[in-house]
């Protein structure tokens, strides 16, 4: 208890700052293999961010397929269409994706992994193909005997070229802290993200974020 009483502490001042302000985001996962034992997974990410009127924001759907290489390796492609809700037109975008999925090491009872993903985008409207590389690391660890899991991730967005509407360099990054369980057959995850945009004027976002996850 005495291991899980600070951890507890400090993931309720993430969520204490989150709850401020910004915004509620919210991802569903689906997946399904074709045979128990298949080395392929198809999968739905669907991702839903609300504003604090509860009113939707943006939405996000990336299908994929995923090939796992051998333990700890895997290679993932797919589509993504991206809707989001303005005043005016909704601005609407086009991905293709491509990603390396790998475990790192072990510290302790946790576990480092990382993702590498190439985005190309198109957005409505507008001319030119956005390339850019979004690179995530993560460490997860088990809370003791509870049978949750405690997860901390970081993700930097590089645009890789400059089409006017996205730029090059620096983009994102994306700071997450939260707690993972498995209940009723699906996985479950709470906790908060911390969101800077790069730009013209600099940007901090604080945002709760709620996930599920099931397999087929």
């Amino acid at each position: 208890m005495r291991r899980i009483l600070p951890v507890l502490l400090a993931f309720g001042a993430f969520c204490g700052a989150a709850s401020a302000e910004n915004q509620i985001w919210t991802q569903v996962d689906l997946a399904a293999k074709p045979a128990k034992d298949s080395k392929w997974e198809f999968g739905v990410n669907g991702e839903f961010r609300f504003e604090p009127d509860r009113e939707l924001d943006t939405i996000e759907l990336r299908p994929g397929v995923t090939y796992d290489v051998r333990d700890g390796l895997s290679v993932s492609g797919g589509y993504l269409y991206a809707v989001n809700r303005r005043a005016g037109p909704d601005r609407k975008e086009h991905r293709l994706w491509q990603m390396v999925g790998y475990d790192l090491f072990q510290i302790g009872d946790g576990e480092v992994s990382g993702r590498s993903r190439i985005e190309e985008r198109w957005r409505e409207g507008t001319s030119g193909t956005g390339w850019r590389l979004r690179q995530q690391f993560a460490y997860a660890h088990p809370i003791g005997e509870t049978g949750l899991k405690l997860s901390l991730s970081d993700e930097v967005t590089l645009g890789l070229n400059d089409t006017g509407w996205s730029p090059d360099g620096l983009q994102e990054n994306r700071a997450k802290a939260t707690v993972k369980w498995k209940a009723a057959g699906a996985g479950w995850e709470f906790g908060y993200l911390n969101q800077f945009r790069n730009g013209a004027a600099d940007e901090t976002n604080h945002h709760i974020f709620l996930g599920v996850s099931k397999d087929f």
